[in-house]
């Protein structure tokens, strides 16, 4: 069983998401201190730190907002905040390849979504679901069904193909 959950996070470690491996670095950037500050600077900090391309409206996505951290934070910690701190401004990421664009979050739910039942012979439901869970985008939802041992993934078809792809 240590065996299948090595090559588990092996696979996970190959296959990253293009988004999770941008912001992958190791060395913290420094605390993050935005009080008040407009929410396209915040974006364009944490794009430069994380190197992704954040695409937007500008006259969709503006506000005021506050991101502060006690300590220094890694790329992805900085990208993490962000994402909360948009999603309570009302704002969504959503990977496409040309960049991650923020949007208004009503604007994420008219696109396709799918639903797919994915059953598991080798590993625990649960213990899949939190280990993809690091690196599934957020509008991604994972849910293990430990009776019969599956995984329900829901989102974007391709970001589900994509996990798809990587338990296999």
């Amino acid at each position: 069983m240590r065996l299948i959950g090595l090559a588990v996070i092996l696979a996970l470690s190959l296959n990253l998401a293009p988004l999770a491996a941008e912001a992958q670095q190791t060395t913290p950037s420094g605390p993050l201190s935005f009080e008040n500050a407009d929410i396209q600077t915040v974006i364009s900090h944490v794009g430069r730190l994380t190197r992704i391309t954040f695409l937007f409206d500008p006259e969709q996505v503006k506000g005021k907002i506050t991101l502060l951290s006690p300590k220094s934070v890694l790329p992805a910690e900085a990208l993490e905040l962000l994402k909360s701190a948009l999603a309570l401004h009302g704002y969504r990421l959503v990977s496409r390849a040309a960049g991650v664009w923020i949007v208004p979050a009503v604007q994420v739910f008219h696109e396709a979504m799918t639903v797919k039942v994915v059953p598991l012979t080798y590993a625990r439901a649960g213990e899949v679901a939190y280990t993809l869970s690091w690196v599934a985008p957020p509008w991604v939802r994972i849910v293990p069904h430990r009776p019969t041992n599956s995984l329900i993934i829901s989102g974007p078809p391709a970001a589900v193909g994509e996990l798809i792809d990587i338990i296999k």
